[in-house]
């Protein structure tokens, strides 16, 4: 499972901060690896931290406990933990849904900035930001892949009635 977890990331609709330091949060998953040594642990999470946009928020407060950063803050967290041990793939499920405006856009310019070097995977309702952001979109549908395609094309000419139907707002 450690295996698959470093090459793999999730990010889900609810931040799931450890109870434990800021610092220890993001360090937690490259001390499974077995990376003991401080200033390498202190290096790639502030890394981690700058990836994910939050550096400058918490970089004098990394011994604080991560359950007192805003809920923004908490999923940037989450994000950051996920980064630090370098995944190849990152699934993130509706992780803007419970965030106000302004988080929501600094997670999106994130996910911009990462889609350069790895690969997204996003869950999102949000049909603006699914236009904004993805590549590649797919409209699942009771449990069926109803359509998949480059993002324009599904949103602009559509090849099935149902995905017609949702993309324009007329069910969903």
């Amino acid at each position: 499972m450690i295996q698959l977890r470093s090459v793999l990331g999730m990010v889900f609709q609810r931040p799931t901060p450890f109870p434990m330091s800021v610092f220890d949060n993001v360090a937690y998953g490259l001390r499974l690896k077995k990376i003991r040594n401080i200033n390498i642990l202190k290096e790639k999470v502030e890394k981690a931290l700058r990836q994910a946009a939050l550096w400058d928020e918490v970089k004098d407060r990394l011994k604080d406990s991560a359950t007192g950063l805003s809920g923004g803050q908490q999923q940037r967290l989450v994000i950051a933990r996920t980064l630090a041990v370098e995944p190849e793939v990152i699934l993130f499920d509706e992780a803007t849904s419970a965030l106000d405006p302004l988080s929501t856009q600094k997670i999106e310019d994130l996910l911009l900035e990462l889609k350069k070097d790895l690969t997204i995977v996003a869950v999102t309702h949000n049909m603006q930001q699914a236009a904004r952001l993805s590549d590649f979109t797919a409209l699942l549908y009771l449990g069926q892949l109803v359509e998949y395609g480059d993002t324009d094309t599904i949103f602009t000419r559509p090849r099935h009635k149902t995905t017609e139907e949702y993309v324009t707002g007329r069910f969903g």
